[in-house]
C-alpha cells in the first residue's frame, strides 16, 4: 500500500475513533470502547460511501477496534437489509444505489 493510503487510513480511523467514547486518554495512550453491533454497521457505511472494501480492507482501518469477524457478520446484516451488496469478482462490498 502506498504511503498516500496509510495516510488516508489513519485520517479515516481517526474520524472514527473520535466519535467513540473515550475511557483513558494521555499523550502515548487513547483507549475507546469499541463500537457496538448497530455503531459497527453505521461506521461500515460510512467507510463504503468512499468507495467499495472488501473485509480486508475495512479491517485494516478498523485493526483493534472490530475483530474481522464482527466486520463480517456486520456486513452479512447490512447485505440481508439490502444496504449493501458484495461484488464476486473482486469480493468487494458496496452500499446499494451508489455507484463508485
Amino acid at each position: 500500500m502506498s504511503s498516500v493510503g496509510v495516510i488516508k487510513e489513519d485520517k479515516k480511523r481517526k474520524e472514527i475513533e473520535e466519535k467513540l467514547e473515550v475511557v483513558y486518554d494521555d499523550d502515548d495512550l487513547t483507549v475507546v470502547i469499541a463500537p457496538e453491533e448497530d455503531e459497527l454497521k453505521q461506521v461500515i457505511l460510512d467507510l463504503l460511501k468512499e468507495k467499495p472494501m472488501d473485509v480486508k480492507e475495512i479491517h485494516s482501518i478498523l485493526t483493534n477496534l472490530a475483530s474481522d469477524e464482527k466486520i463480517r457478520k456486520a456486513l452479512y446484516e447490512l447485505a440481508e437489509e439490502g444496504k449493501v451488496v458484495e461484488d464476486k469478482k473482486t469480493r468487494k462490498f458496496m452500499i446499494v444505489g451508489i455507484s463508485n
